[in-house]
């Protein structure tokens, strides 16, 4: 194993303990039982890149004030640490594919995952083999 990947991989190691960092910081903001962050993405990843990548989260949560909260403290959190961040809504009016990679992450902040989301993600799942179903023809 060379050296730069060893490198990488204790950084990987290093902005996952982060994340557990700023987890806590929300849950003590914020009811558990009402929203879920969702990480995906290079940032976990020996693929990120300092000043190049940005770190990928999706936020579910049962009202949008709760969520705009939410937002708040995870920009400053990152904005502190001086990494962008792409961050949106996982809005549930509208199943698109888009919301299928954060849905499926590794990393969620909270056990919270309402049936109302199961079936959201089944509805984006259908909405992906319908592209996919147009592509093929």
């Amino acid at each position: 194993m060379g050296i730069a990947v060893k490198d990488k991989k204790i950084a990987a190691k290093e902005r996952i303990k982060d994340l557990i960092v700023l987890q806590r910081e929300l849950c003590s903001c914020f009811s558990e039982d009402e929203y879920n962050v969702f990480v995906f993405g290079s940032y976990p990843t020996v693929r990120f890149e300092y000043g190049k990548s940005d770190v990928d989260i999706a936020v579910y949560a049962d009202n949008l004030d709760l969520y705009k909260g939410i937002a708040v403290k995870i920009e400053e959190f990152f904005g502190n640490r001086g990494i962008n961040v792409d961050l949106f809504f996982i809005d549930i009016s509208i199943p698109a594919p888009v919301f299928l990679a954060p849905l499926r992450a590794q990393i969620q902040f909270t056990d919270y995952y309402p049936e109302k989301l199961r079936e959201f993600e089944t509805e984006c799942e259908k909405e992906l083999n319908k592209i996919k179903r147009s592509i093929a023809v």
